[in-house]
């Protein structure tokens, strides 16, 4: 391209078919180095209006768009229903988008879908790729990770950049601190706790989408697939969250806590405590092996507020804690405390 100013024939008095076409170099700045970039694969799930971008995927869209001042790429699999979605990927923060269109990985293949995305890892050489910790983002990403010969941070509750370097933050020993990891090897790798980042706002943009040409060696077969049901309610779309934790002696607090969350436009989460009691699902619990939530208002009903219990529920706004015992960590967190106990004050709620 030297001496082609556009990167235009016209330009410089050429017919060379290799050069690019009147002003594509300057349009989509081709030159620029992915150096600094982020790579994230954004998983797409299908919804009653059609495919839609998955949480996860928007939230490290727009944190990887606060963490680098290079360029953001992401990659989705499907076929051209997905352009649909080209301007709202844009304007969460992505600059470059690679479409998979391959008809044979339009349905999700975990071996298919890691070769496939460790090739774009060769193409583009960026600086982190990051996965949301979705239950596919925790099949692909080891099996990138060992493909790549590189480290893998996983279940990721915080990042942060120091230049080109990733600062990842998760939970460790258990839940009893929270560690800050870097790696020696790039590009960096992370997958990230759905919820730990805000979802950026909708919005329409424009960038560069390549169509990326990819077959695979082999496809598994896939004998059946048959989601968990769920009650349909998400805690991690809640604004208010009255959760339960080991106080709760009695079992029969949870319809109390229920009835006050209906009253007040609440949803009833819980620690793991209860889960292991089964006294509530899975789908409710809060915390490092639970979910990430971020309600404006965080009501803590018996939780001790463990650093296991806390990951799941930093990003809570006003958090209001209820435990009879004074010296319970939650205390020193919490906005407002009440130092009672928990079943007392839920009954009095509901009464009220």
């Amino acid at each position: 391209m030297s001496g082609c100013e556009g990167g235009s024939c016209s330009t410089c008095g050429t017919d060379d078919p290799n050069r690019l076409p009147p002003g594509m170099l300057k349009a989509y700045d081709l030159n620029q180095s992915t150096a600094d970039g982020i790579l994230v694969w954004t998983e797409v799930v299908e919804g009653p209006d059609g495919p839609r971008i998955d949480d996860s995927g928007a939230e490290l869209i727009g944190a990887a768009r606060n963490l680098t001042d290079g360029r953001v790429f992401a990659v989705v699999f499907g076929g051209t229903e997905l352009k649909s979605l080209y301007g709202r990927l844009f304007g969460y923060g992505v600059d470059t988008l690679y479409h998979v269109r391959e008809k044979s990985l339009e349905r999700y293949s975990p071996e298919a879908y890691a070769e496939c995305i460790a090739s774009l890892m060769d193409r583009i050489v960026p600086a982190a790729v990051l996965i949301g910790a979705t239950s596919r983002g925790r099949e692909v990403a080891p099996r990138i990770a060992a493909k790549m010969g590189l480290g893998l941070t996983a279940d990721c509750t915080g990042l942060r950049a120091d230049g080109r370097k990733l600062i990842m933050t998760r939970p460790a020993f258990g839940g009893n601190l929270m560690a800050d990891i870097e790696c020696t090897k790039y590009p960096q790798m992370a997958t990230v706790r759905p919820g730990s980042f805000p979802r950026p706002e909708d919005s329409e943009g424009q960038g560069t989408v390549i169509y990326w040409q990819f077959c695979p060696e082999c496809i598994k077969d896939v004998i059946s697939d048959e989601p968990m049901e769920e009650d349909g309610s998400d805690i991690r779309d809640a604004k208010v969250l009255i959760s339960l934790g080991d106080g709760i002696r009695d079992r029969s607090l949870i319809d109390v806590a229920e009835s006050v969350a209906r009253k007040i436009g609440a949803q009833v989460s819980c620690s793991r405590a209860l889960v292991e009691k089964g006294w509530m699902p899975r789908s409710r619990q809060v915390g490092m092996s639970g979910r990430t939530v971020a309600p404006e208002i965080y009501l803590a009903f018996g939780i001790s507020g463990a650093v296991q219990h806390r990951a799941g529920m930093l990003r809570s706004g006003k958090v209001i804690a209820v435990n009879n015992d004074p010296d319970a960590p939650i205390h020193s967190f919490a906005d407002l405390s009440f130092i009672a106990d928990a079943g007392d004050v839920l009954r009095a709620m509901d009464r009220e």
